[in-house]
């Protein structure tokens, strides 16, 4: 399940596609993206669509993720699952108050539609989230990322920050510093992306907290899957 940095790097510069790195909370945003204003629902569909370019032969793009992300994955996915399904109960029960109040004000039967429960919408977005998690290469921690994980955080570079060490993050960061120099140094030329929507311990992408690391890879932050899509296909940075 867990793949070397440099097997992944011999994979990537043998088939040279955009490399896009997902953070946890991209994947929980797909579930969330139903009830949180600040995510658009469109990341259902983008992910769809980006599992179909990693699908083809060659990829048209390298989805990848690292062990960290799996596991808070798993942490977390259950809890997120909860939370979509009490809100889709929350939208179902409001909806029957409306349209209740609207068979007494106009003195008239109306049609309810489809039953939102019924419909199991955590159940698949939840499928959905795992499919895109199963399509990544899945990067296996090394001893390297841990020291230099603990480096950032005991000197407060970010993700880290004061008051907020963020060791997972760190973690996952440093991977992906890491993964994107090797295949860098290998000769690939492609775009890479670290697509993540923690915009307090990341800042935005026009206003990244790790701009100069990104610097060095030639990499770029993204902070929704739909960006990525766009990116993805048109091969831009």
């Amino acid at each position: 399940m867990f793949i070397s940095s440099e097997d992944i790097s011999q994979r990537i510069v043998n088939a040279p596609a955009p490399v896009l790195f997902i953070d946890t909370c991209i994947f929980l945003d797909i579930l969330r993206s139903v009830y949180r204003d600040t995510i658009h629902v469109n990341a259902i569909s983008s992910t769809l669509d980006l599992i179909k370019l990693s699908q083809s032969i060659p990829p048209k793009v390298w989805l990848m993720t690292n062990q960290t992300v799996h596991r808070e994955w798993n942490e977390n996915i259950a809890d997120v699952k909860k939370e979509l399904e009490k809100e889709i109960k929350k939208s179902a029960l409001t909806r029957d108050k409306l349209m209740t109040a609207a068979d007494i004000i106009f003195k008239a039967k109306h049609p309810h539609g489809q039953s939102i429960i019924s419909l199991n919408l955590h159940e698949h977005l939840n499928n959905l989230s795992n499919n895109l998690l199963n399509h990544c290469l899945i990067m296996q921690e090394e001893d390297d990322y841990l020291s230099k994980a603990m480096r950032r955080v005991t000197k407060c570079i970010a993700p880290a920050k004061k008051g907020k060490n963020e060791p997972k993050d760190c973690l996952i960061f440093e991977a992906f510093l890491d993964i994107s120099d090797k295949i860098r140094e290998l000769g690939y030329c492609e775009n890479i992306y670290f697509l993540t929507s923690n915009s307090n311990d990341y800042g935005k992408p026009n206003q990244s907290l790790v701009e100069d690391d990104l610097k060095k890879i030639k990499a770029k932050l993204l902070n929704n899957l739909q960006w990525a899509l766009t990116l993805a296909e048109g091969h831009t940075l």
